[in-house]
């Protein structure tokens, strides 16, 4: 009785053996990816007759988690769609993580003829889908502070001309009058700030236009590695810089920037700035 127990024993385990192999069968993959080479994907427009558009299907066979990239959207999964920012010859990049872990990139070179497919309008306000450089405004008082709903500088405020004194005065004389500051769409989102005496600082931003605060602001812009001209807190010890700003107003020809001074102060600091 014995000996025919272990003889149904062991042939209960060589089945289950003999059906467990999960990288296999159960979860459909095949062999290991091991490099970026070997990774089978593809990138194919959405065409408009002859035109290649701004819509491309991405797609991967291989066993992988993918998320792609063209520097300024991402998109998660091995089968979905991008809209991308610009025409011209642009990269699409591949993340994926194979099953034992390892993390593979590989880059997609993709041709857009049209822009078919709609974007946000923030993208062409800020850098007209290439690059488009901004200053201070001359057709009004371009900084100062205000109160919380305020739309701009409302109570201490300096024109274009006078501000290259004031940031003299915070030892910031070259971000005043001549400085300017250049947003550019070039698989991802850039900025430099060029001082008046021909020095550049690149950093990249976002934008977020749902992060507005109802009745005042449309959304925040936030800058890294770089910041806005003078877009430091004036009343701080050591000119603290700010990385975020409410953006109250935004179209193709002019922007204004608000951000909070440091508690427990309440007053708001004021930014218009205009597009050459």
């Amino acid at each position: 009785m014995n000996k025919l127990f272990y003889i149904l024993y062991t042939i209960v385990l060589v089945g289950l053996f003999a059906s467990c192999d999960p990288i296999q069968n159960d979860m459909g993959y095949g062999t290991v990816i091991t490099s970026a080479d070997q990774l089978q994907a593809t990138v194919t427009n959405v065409m408009d007759g002859t035109k290649k558009t701004n819509k491309v299907i991405v797609h991967c066979t291989s066993p992988v988690n993918c998320q792609w990239t063209d520097g300024v959207n991402t998109s998660v999964g091995t089968d979905t769609t991008m809209i991308l920012m610009k025409t011209g010859t642009l990269k699409v990049t591949l993340n994926t993580m194979t099953v034992d872990g390892t993390k593979l990139t590989r880059d997609y070179s993709v041709q857009v003829d049209e822009i078919k497919f709609p974007i946000a309008p923030q993208f062409e306000f800020f850098t007209a889908l290439s690059s488009k450089t901004w200053t201070w405004t001359d057709a009004e008082k371009c900084f100062g502070n205000g109160g919380g709903g305020d739309t701009k500088p409302a109570w201490w405020t300096l024109t274009a001309t006078d501000i290259t004194g004031q940031c003299a005065d915070k030892k910031l004389p070259a971000e005043g009058l001549g400085a300017t500051m250049k947003f550019r769409l070039d698989n991802g989102l850039f900025l430099d700030k060029i001082t008046a005496d021909n020095k550049t600082t690149t950093g990249k931003f976002k934008f977020d236009m749902t992060a507005g605060k109802a009745g005042w602001s449309i959304g925040t812009l936030t800058v890294i590695n770089t910041n806005i001209l003078c877009g430091y807190d004036f009343n701080a010890t050591g000119l603290t810089p700010w990385t975020t700003y409410n953006i109250i107003s935004l179209d193709a020809n002019k922007m204004v920037l608000g951000v909070q001074e440091h508690a427990p102060n309440s007053n708001y600091w004021y930014y218009v700035f205009k597009a050459l």
